[in-house]
This record gives structure tokens, sequence and C-alpha cells, in this order.
């Protein structure tokens, strides 16, 4: 029975995988479950056994893969007795690298930006967006002294960095910053004392 459970775990997961890849290469109305159930190497009947349909799935993408492919990303705020410098800066280079690098970030990015409606309307975009701002504004507060003002403006225009630069990623990935101390310091010389 646990061998069961585990294997149903790691179908679930591959096709989740499988559908991220798929909804930002070919967008989500073009991607096919028969596509994206044998790029997880499932049957289509496997799909149909975990997710009723595609916004089924696309709301399963968007809901559970934020937190595994950021967060070694967003990790990089965490460490106590860093200075809220270098922190900062480690985790605006983390996020251009990743925009760079990492194809599961980047898809991610992508299929957020273009999914509009249905499985994952405004409201929960706008949860996600918040969510991202209190965790700024968490690692803002936490070392206030080491900023130019109030934490709130701070943690609202490192959100609109990071939203732009995934803009960017989404649309045309040559005109994200490259990932360097020079590309990220001007942005955050303005809210560091």
């Amino acid at each position: 029975m646990r061998r069961t459970a585990e294997d149903s775990a790691a179908t679930r997961a591959a096709l989740v995988d499988a559908a991220l890849i798929a909804f930002a290469r070919d967008g989500v109305e073009s991607a096919t479950l028969a596509g994206i159930a044998a790029a997880a190497g499932v049957t289509r009947g496997a799909l149909y056994h975990h997710f009723a349909d595609k916004d089924a799935l696309l709301a399963a993408v968007l809901a559970e893969q934020w937190d595994v492919v950021a967060a070694p990303v967003w990790a990089a705020l965490d460490p106590r007795g860093t200075a809220l410098a270098d922190r900062l800066e480690a985790f605006a280079l983390a996020w251009l690298t990743a925009l760079h690098t990492d194809r599961h970030f980047t898809a991610l990015m992508t299929v957020s930006l273009r999914a509009a409606g249905g499985a994952f309307p405004t409201q929960e975009k706008a949860a996600g967006l918040r969510a991202w701002h209190d965790r700024l504004l968490a690692a803002l507060t936490r070392d206030r002294a080491d900023l130019r003002g109030d934490p709130a403006p701070a943690a609202a225009h490192l959100l609109a960095w990071l939203s732009g630069t995934a803009l960017l990623a989404g649309h045309d990935p040559d005109l994200v910053p490259p990932a360097d101390a020079a590309s990220v310091r001007p942005v955050l010389g303005g809210i560091l004392a």
C-alpha cells in the first residue's frame, strides 16, 4: 500500500512538472493533455486519475510549484546575522540568476503571466503578490535601521522590481538585467541607508 501511495505521488509530481514546461512552451490553450501525459511518461488515464481537466492541472501547477521552484531564491533573504544590504543583494542576484538559468523558474514566471481567469483567477494572483510583499516587508522590518525610510514603500518598490523582471523574462528574456552586482545595486541603493 505504501509503495502505491509513493508511486501515485511521483506520478502526480511528474504530471505537474511536465505541465509546467508544456504550458510555458506551448501556452495553456495549445498544450494538450495527451502531450503532457506523454512527457510525464504516463497514460492519459493516469493523468485523469489525478486531474479532472486542464484547468485543474493548471491550478496545481500554479498553486504547488511556487514554493518548490522559488524557495532557493527566497532563502537568500533569511540568514540571520547577515547585513540587510548583503541579504537583499544576494536575493536580487539569485532572482536574476534564476530568471536567466533555471528553466522551471522561468517557465513558472511565463505560465503565471499568461494565466488569466479560469483555474487561476486574478484574486489568486493578487494573493500571491501580497504574499511576496509581506515576505519582503518582514525581511525589511527585521532590519529597519538599515533602510532609508519606511519598510512598506521599500517592500512595494522591490515587489515592483521583481514583477517587472518577471514580466521581461516572460516576454523577452534578453531584456532581463544581467545577474551581477552592478545591475542590482542601483535598485537597492534607493532603499538602503
